[in-house]
């Protein structure tokens, strides 16, 4: 493993249908068994869909007043007791928080976009990023001004949601920023969801910033104009020396005035050109931002509580079926330790994918659901048939009026 096991992430990137199509193709021999096993996957998927659709009703519940694309003008009090769901959810799905270090780092660098953003945090009444697993992908980087190809690696962070919430306007107009006020339609707490994002470029995510250029691409800029510079004042320095004294006559020195005029003028048309080189290359960079986010973003508000709920469905579900398939089919003295060696190593070998298995967590959603046997430090699950009835029992004392 190239990173240490504290800093293997907890997501498993894979689908649901795709593990459930290996497991049982690579661990489950017997077609019986297998048949069996597709109806125990099919139960734990039905009881935590049914779980995973309550905590989505009580997360709408509670973001319908916040909400900016309500009916109504968005009210705030409901804050606390929304985040405290809403984070319990992102846990359950492997989100994690991006951290002051990571924010810091995006600011400081760039990675796919050659520009620097300064993103305005003040105006931020709440400001939340989280983030969803990590990922390499390949990018088209120009090098020899542009003469050459190659690909890099950019390491990409696979999904970022965003919460936010802007100051009032009274804020902006004491601050005399007025001008940076957002306007009325964002009020509200508003929730982005965005996917490959990369690491170095997070600012690129927010609404409020202004680009400042990287230093080579000044240097680009400024470099010219200087060497303009300096090559018009060693060739017609002493011209417009001469001119400025009035040596040499009346008829040159209106000669000197003319030519210095027209220095003059083409200095400030070679000014312009450099500005107008500025411009344009400000606007390319924007442009790349804007289309990028445009194919970036996912979901919006209360499409976002959507996207959370279906994604920590989908890992709850993948973790306790991992545990209970390796338990049930490898007939071995299994302690925790060794099940969370085994499956990260067939998730590693099956899918090319470094994870830190949450064996834990896993153990205990099919403890909670008499799934599991513990003897001593010894693990083992109940047989498939048993595991079908006793699901069954479970779906059934749902609703018990």
């Amino acid at each position: 493993m190239a990173e240490t096991e504290g800093n293997l992430q907890h997501y498993i990137p894979v689908s649901r249908a795709s593990v459930k199509q290996r497991l049982f193709e690579e661990l489950v021999e017997d077609e019986a068994l297998a048949a069996e096993l597709a109806k125990v996957s099919g139960l734990l998927e039905a009881i935590w869909h049914h779980r995973a659709h309550s905590m989505q009703e009580h997360l709408k519940r509670l973001y319908e007043q916040m909400d900016p694309d309500g009916a109504s003008q968005p009210q705030m009090d409901g804050f606390e007791d929304f985040l405290e769901v809403f984070e319990s959810a992102l846990e359950q799905g492997n989100w994690e928080p991006v951290s002051d270090e990571e924010m810091q780092a995006a600011l400081e660098g760039e990675d796919v976009f050659p520009i620097s953003l300064h993103v305005r945090f003040d105006e931020f009444e709440q400001m939340r990023l989280y983030r969803l697993g990590e990922m390499l992908l390949l990018d088209e980087r120009s090098s020899l001004f542009g003469m050459r190809k190659r690909q890099v690696e950019v390491q990409v962070y696979d999904r970022v949601i965003q919460l936010l919430q802007f100051r009032e306007k009274e804020w902006f107009e004491a601050q005399r920023r007025l001008k940076h006020h957002p306007g009325d339609n964002t009020n509200g707490l508003h929730l982005r969801l965005f996917k490959t994002v990369p690491k170095l470029d997070l600012e690129t995510i927010f609404p409020n910033t202004s680009p400042n250029m990287r230093t080579l691409d000044k240097v680009k800029i400024i470099v010219p104009l200087v060497g303009g510079l300096v090559t018009l004042g060693l060739k017609f320095g002493p011209v417009i020396a001469f001119a400025l004294l009035g040596v040499g006559g009346g008829a040159q020195g209106s000669l000197s005035l003319s030519l210095l005029g027209g220095l003059l003028s083409a200095l400030g048309t070679y000014i312009l050109k450099t500005y107008m080189s500025y411009q344009k290359t400000r606007e390319k960079y924007l442009s790349r931002v804007s289309k990028d986010l445009y194919f970036k973003g996912q979901a919006n508000n209360s499409a976002v509580l959507n996207m959370v709920i279906d994604l920590s469905e989908e890992q709850e579900v993948k973790e306790a079926l991992l545990a209970y398939t390796f338990l049930l089919t490898r007939r071995q003295q299994w302690t925790q330790a060794s099940l969370d060696e085994a499956i990260e190593a067939w998730l590693s070998t099956t899918f090319g994918i470094e994870v830190d298995f949450e064996v834990d967590d896993a153990l205990s959603k099919l403890d909670a659901l008499g799934l599991l046997r513990r003897e001593g430090g010894s693990l083992s699950v109940v047989d498939a048939a048993e595991a079908l009835a006793l699901l069954d029992a479970h779906w059934d004392g749902l609703y018990d009026y």
